[in-house]
C-alpha cells in the first residue's frame, strides 16, 4: 500500500509529465484501435463475402449459346445434386401435357398445355416462392420428393374448375433433343393421376421457353422416364457454390469427376448440356483485394509493436533523465533496485492503464469499435508500451549513485 501511495504521489507531483504521458498514450491507443478495427472489419468482410457476393453456376451447351432446352445427362444431374460443394441446385425438364387419358392419335386435340419437372422453385426463371401458394402442410420441399403431386397455374385451375387438394389425371409427353444435329422430338411419356398441392402465377416468368402451366417434382418425372425405359435428360441446370473459398475443389470435382467442360465459344452447336460456367469473377476480385488488405495490415503488426515499444522507451527515458537524482536518493536511503524499479515502473503502468481506458472509450464513442477489438488493442498497447519502459528503466541500474549525488559538488 505504501508503494501504491508513493506511485500516486509521484504521478501527482510530476503532473505535467504525467499529463504528457497520458496524452501520448491516448493518441497511440486511438490509432491502434483504428488499426485493429480496420483489421477486424476486413477479416469480417472476407468471412461474409460469400453471402454478399454469392457464386452462381449455370450449365449450357458446349458453345454457351443455350442454357435452356438442352440435354443434361442424368449422371451429371446426380453429380451436381450430390456434391458437397453445391447448394440450391435447380434442374428442370420440359413437358407437354393434356388432361385425361388419350391415345397417340388423339394428341393434336388434347396435348395443348406446357409443363415442367422441377426440384425447386426456379428463381432464375423468375418463378420464386412468392409466386406459389401451397396447400396447408405443404411447402416447396415437396418438389424434392418423387410424390405424384403437382403445382398448377391459377388461371388454368379456374378454367378447369379445380382447387387445391384435387386429384387430376394428366397425360404427359417429353421432349427429346438430337445430340447430333438440331432436331427436337416430342414423344409420349406417361398417363397418371396427380394431387394439386399448389397454385402459381407466371406473371414474372423470364425463362426462354413457354411458362409452365403445371410443375411436377423432378424425381417424379425421372421415375416416369425410368418406368418407360427412357434415358432421363434435364433441360436446364444451375446451382450456388456452397463455399466460394473452395472453388478449386469444386472445379476439380465438376470438371474431373462429373465430366463437365468449360465453354468453348467456337464449338459446333449441339444440344448436349455438357459445359459449366462458374460466375466467380466478382467474388475472386473482391476476395483477392480483401486478402491483400488483410495481409498488408498483418504485415504491419511487427512494425506497429516496435514503434509503440520505442515510444514507450523514449518517453520513459526522457522522463527519467530529469529524475536521476531522485532515483539515486531512493537508492541511498536503502531502496533496492527491485523496489526502485517497481516504483518508477508502476507510475508508467498506471498512466498506460489510464490511457487504455480513456483511448478505448474515445474509440468506442467516435468509431463504435467492438469491445473485443478494444480489449485486444488495449492489451497490445499496454504490454508493448511497458516493454519499452522496462528497457529504459534498466538503464538506470548502470548509474553510479555516488556520482549522481556528488555531480553538483
Amino acid at each position: 500500500m505504501t508503494a501504491i501511495r508513493l506511485i500516486g504521489r509521484n504521478v501527482s507531483r510530476h503532473k505535467y509529465k504525467s499529463i504528457l504521458h497520458l496524452l501520448i498514450g491516448v493518441l497511440i491507443v486511438l490509432i491502434l484501435d483504428i488499426y485493429a478495427g480496420n483489421m477486424d472489419s476486413t477479416r469480417e468482410e472476407l468471412a461474409k463475402l460469400p453471402e454478399r457476393i454469392p457464386v452462381f453456376a449455370r450449365i449450357s451447351n458446349l458453345n454457351g449459346s443455350m442454357r435452356e432446352c438442352i440435354a443434361i445427362r442424368e449422371d451429371r444431374v446426380i453429380g451436381v445434386r450430390e456434391s458437397a460443394y453445391v447448394k440450391d441446385p435447380v434442374f428442370t425438364v420440359r413437358l407437354k401435357f393434356g388432361f385425361g387419358s388419350f391415345t397417340l392419335e388423339e394428341y393434336r386435340e388434347n396435348l395443348n398445355h406446357y409443363g415442367r419437372g422441377m426440384n425447386a422453385p426456379a428463381e432464375t426463371f423468375g418463378l420464386g416462392r412468392e409466386q406459389i401458394t401451397f396447400l396447408d402442410g405443404v411447402d416447396e420441399s415437396v418438389l424434392e420428393t418423387s410424390q405424384k403431386v403437382c403445382l398448377m397455374e391459377e388461371e388454368l385451375m379456374k378454367e378447369r374448375g379445380l382447387q387445391l387438394g384435387d386429384d387430376v389425371m394428366l397425360t404427359t409427353y417429353y421432349y427429346r433433343c438430337a445430340l447430333e444435329g438440331s432436331e427436337i422430338f416430342i414423344e409420349p411419356l406417361v398417363t397418371d393421376t396427380y394431387r394439386i398441392v399448389g397454385s402459381m402465377q407466371n406473371g414474372d416468368y423470364i425463362g426462354e421457353w413457354m411458362p409452365p402451366e403445371v410443375i411436377l417434382p423432378l424425381d417424379c418425372v425421372r421415375e416416369a422416364y425410368h418406368s418407360q425405359g427412357i434415358d432421363f435428360f434435364a433441360d436446364s441446370g444451375s446451382f450456388v457454390v456452397r463455399d466460394p473459398f473452395q472453388l478449386n475443389a469444386l472445379k476439380e470435382q465438376m470438371y474431373d469427376e462429373v465430366k463437365f467442360l468449360p465453354v468453348i465459344t467456337r464449338a459446333q452447336f449441339r444440344y448436349d448440356g455438357n459445359a459449366l460456367t462458374i460466375m466467380d469473377d466478382s467474388f475472386i476480385r473482391s476476395a483477392e483485394a480483401l486478402t491483400k488488405n488483410l495481409e498488408l495490415l498483418r504485415g504491419m503488426l511487427p512494425f506497429v509493436v516496435a514503434i509503440i515499444a520505442f515510444i514507450g522507451y523514449l518517453c520513459s527515458y526522457l522522463s527519467l533523465q530529469s529524475r536521476q537524482e531522485e532515483y539515486a536518493l531512493m537508492r541511498s536511503l536503502g531502496a533496492g533496485r527491485g523496489r526502485s524499479f517497481f516504483l518508477f515502473f508502476g507510475e508508467t503502468a498506471f498512466l498506460a492503464a489510464l490511457s487504455c481506458v480513456t483511448g478505448s472509450l474515445g474509440a468506442f464513442s467516435l468509431f463504435g469499435t467492438m469491445i473485443g477489438v478494444l480489449a485486444l488493442a488495449g492489451a497490445l498497447f499496454f504490454l508493448t508500451f511497458l516493454l519499452g519502459t522496462a528497457v529504459a528503466l534498466f538503464s538506470l541500474h548502470r548509474l553510479s549513485v555516488v556520482q549522481v549525488l556528488t555531480k553538483n559538488d
